[in-house]
């Protein structure tokens, strides 16, 4: 590619991921002030709303798998200008987003109540859980069809339409947590459980708002009949994709119980690992925008049969994402020590914020190859791959080195901050492999590699 060639690539990628960017930041401000007002109650409500979180993006990881296949599915039709083929997949998605999640939501919501559920939190957690839990298990369904609606849009380019639903789910979500605990204006205050309605009701809003941009665009709201041809293709792309989300939460829990393993500084490892993940999600941002952007870039080229032009966006979108990250690490680099005195007043979880901090920051740029190349490879179907590399990467190398480095050897938490950063690196070199081998090319949605033509 030429200066100009390369100068438009770069121009694209602009436009399609700031939208992205905006509307993942939204969604982490409206996560920190769901925390934030339930702390206004008591810590048990605090608690039950983190809970009730978790619980929700555990159950949310089948539309957030369904998303995927979706995503490269479209991304295909709409390089091959197919709009037929296209809308077909929209109305699948949007159908099996409902018969996945619609159950899952309709069992919250009658057995949700129930605080005997719950009898592995403290007591006063387990009854304001069984407060809460119907209404998050109200939003599951509306928040499917909002996942599943961007990942149609997304496939299309069209990133403003999801900023658009998403910007005002959002908004609304944030009014309503102030709103409805406490009684402003016309609304009764209904105390700790608004926190959750303000949840359920903006994400059915989103839903609405969502279903009627897709029909206004030209979705035809017929033939609604399940194609299950299509929808093991889905299945063929996404469940690698739901086992990757799955594991990854699990290996989380596994650095956690690693940590409380600790002889001493247990309790300040772990907060200093919670503190350092939310200081380190501020960075994934722009990552995670560009691995969609990747993935949609590649699946429209591969679309348009331009192989060439494929391996190049994926090259491309990962570079950009390596400088972005590194020149966001930096800082946080220097003033790690400020920042863990910011969010903790504990000396030794500033200490050990500070040391995960210094660990992780090393990690950045290759974190970015990784997460943007997963990105790209998901795009041309081989999320089977993705999901190998980063669960080796999790599993076979990042929780038996922490153990081993924190328990066998006593580096304690800075074993784990090193075996993160380990795996991290070589997380981003194994894909970087993979990527340049580019069997991905061949990729057939029906019968998997070896077959140039996408059987649609």
């Amino acid at each position: 590619m030429n200066t100009r060639d390369v100068k438009k690539a770069w121009l694209e990628i602009w436009v399609l991921s700031w939208p992205l960017v905006l509307t993942m930041f939204l969604q982490f401000v409206v996560g920190l002030t769901d925390v934030y007002v339930a702390g206004l109650f008591r810590p048990e409500v605090q608690g039950a709303v983190g809970f009730g979180g978790q619980v929700l993006f555990f159950f949310s990881v089948f539309a957030n798998a369904l998303g995927v296949g979706i995503v490269a599915i479209i991304a295909r039709s709409v390089g091959a200008r197919d709009q037929g083929a296209m809308w077909h997949t929209a109305r699948q998605g949007l159908l099996l987003a409902v018969l996945v999640t619609g159950p899952l939501s309709l069992l919250g919501i009658v057995l949700g109540s129930f605080d005997q559920l719950y009898w592995f939190l403290p007591e006063k957690v387990a009854a304001e859980g069984a407060r809460l839990l119907p209404f998050y298990a109200a939003a599951l369904l509306p928040q499917g069809v909002l996942t599943v609606v961007a990942a149609i849009c997304r496939a299309r380019g069209r990133m403003l339409v999801i900023l658009l639903c998403y910007g005002l789910t959002a908004l609304l979500n944030l009014a309503g947590d102030f709103l409805l605990p406490f009684g402003y204006w016309l609304f009764p205050g209904v105390g700790a459980k608004g926190i959750a309605m303000a949840t359920m009701a903006s994400s059915l809003f989103g839903a609405l708002l969502a279903l009627l941009v897709l029909v206004r665009q030209g979705m035809a709201v017929s033939d609604w009949r399940l194609d299950r041809q299509l929808a093991a293709r889905l299945w063929k792309l996404g469940w690698p994709m739901g086992m990757l989300q799955l594991g990854w939460q699990f290996g989380s829990l596994a650095l956690y119980a690693i940590l409380g393993f600790l002889p001493a500084q247990a309790v300040a490892a772990t907060a200093a690992l919670t503190n350092g993940l939310r200081i380190e999600a501020i960075l994934y941002l722009p990552a995670y925008a560009l691995n969609m952007i990747a993935a949609v870039l590649v699946g429209q080229a591969l679309g348009s049969r331009n192989r060439q032009r494929a391996a190049q966006l994926g090259w491309q979108v990962a570079a950009i994402a390596a400088l972005v990250l590194s020149l966001l690490a930096v800082p946080v680099f220097i003033y790690s020590m400020e920042l863990a005195r910011a969010i903790s007043p504990d000396p030794l979880v500033q200490q050990l914020t500070h040391l995960y901090l210094r660990f992780n920051m090393i990690s950045q740029p290759f974190m970015a190859v990784g997460v943007c190349l997963g990105g790209a490879l998901e795009g041309a179907g081989d999320t089977a791959g993705t999901m190998k590399v980063v669960l080796g990467a999790l599993w076979v190398i990042r929780i038996p080195l922490a153990a081993v480095l924190a328990l066998a050897t006593r580096l304690g938490a800075v074993g784990v901050w090193g075996a993160m950063v380990v795996s991290m690196i070589l997380q981003g070199i194994f894909m970087a492999i993979r990527f340049r081998r580019g069997r991905w090319q061949d990729i057939d949605f029906a019968g998997g590699p070896g077959k140039a033509q996408v059987n649609m």
